[in-house]
């Protein structure tokens, strides 16, 4: 199979390690990075050249530069949640990660952020949307999404909502909790396997920069969704507080026109349903 190219991945948990197979299997060479040296020889045997990257120690990560020697950068690193250490040492990462790519042969950046970057604004949300992150972690994303776009290179800025999938099942997040508030608000979800195929049609349109944003088209309310999401999964349904109060509702109308995307997962519910 010809080489299409190399195409670097820091970050290949739950999302990363399957889009490395995924590009593996298009015919790209993909060099995966992880903080676990438990994880390189798993890597190896799935055809990823594996890297053992840390920013959480004084070490200078001697293996960044030859990671970085690549066409493309997909950085898809969540931020710690609920940790003070967690943030800092996000935010180092993504110094270096900036300071490093300055010297790289890396032509193009794809950024996996989050749609926690926009407010609880009562409102529909698109990518042309001010941002204004009311969490911890979106606050550190959209530092980050800053940063990194100051960059003279493409820099692909792809917000994704709740990400939902294998292991990653949403039928236990409200399970058997009752009177729930805000039941009325609508759900902003995005399936993994759309998630890799959005990247994919990122990689393949080579114009692409600025933001996108990865969402479902439908945005089921929290009561609907969690509802059949526990019963689908046989568990103890939740009850919800059927009120609106303060929600947002996310459209990729713009992403998906540019890019041409169909969603494999359109209706949240209908997966729910043949699961």
């Amino acid at each position: 199979m010809e080489n299409k190219g190399t195409i670097s991945l820091l970050g290949c948990g739950w999302l990363g390690f399957p889009l490395a197979l995924n590009l593996i299997s298009r015919g790209f060479k993909v060099k995966g990075s992880t903080t676990s040296p438990d994880k390189l020889a798993i890597f190896k045997e799935s055809g990823i050249d594996p890297y053992l990257v840390q920013f959480d120690t004084v070490s200078n990560n001697p293996d960044l530069h030859d990671f970085l020697d690549a066409d493309i950068l997909i950085v898809s690193v969540p931020p710690g949640r609920g940790s003070i250490d967690g943030m800092a040492n996000y935010r180092k990462m993504a110094e270096t990660i900036k300071d490093q790519l300055v010297n790289s042969r890396v032509s193009r950046l794809i950024f996996i952020s989050s749609t926690s970057v926009y407010p609880d604004s009562n409102s529909i949300l698109t990518e042309f949307s001010s941002i204004d992150p009311e969490t911890e972690s979106g606050i550190v994303l959209a530092e980050t999404e800053a940063l990194l776009s100051s960059l003279n290179m493409k820099v692909i800025l792809l917000r994704l909502s709740g990400l939902i999938g294998p292991k990653r099942m949403p039928g236990r997040f409200f399970a058997g909790k009752t009177n729930i508030p805000n039941g009325l608000a609508p759900v902003n979800m995005i399936h993994q396997d759309d998630v890799i195929s959005l990247i994919n049609c990122l990689i393949d349109f080579e114009t692409a920069e600025g933001v996108y944003i990865g969402c479902s088209p439908s945005h089921p309310s929290k009561e609907e969704f969690y509802t059949l999401a526990a019963s689908s999964e046989q568990l103890n349904p939740p009850t919800f507080i059927s009120e609106k109060l303060r929600w947002k509702l996310i459209s990729s109308e713009r992403t998906n026109r540019e890019l041409n995307f169909t969603y494999k997962y359109p209706s949240l519910m209908d997966w729910l349903r043949k699961i």
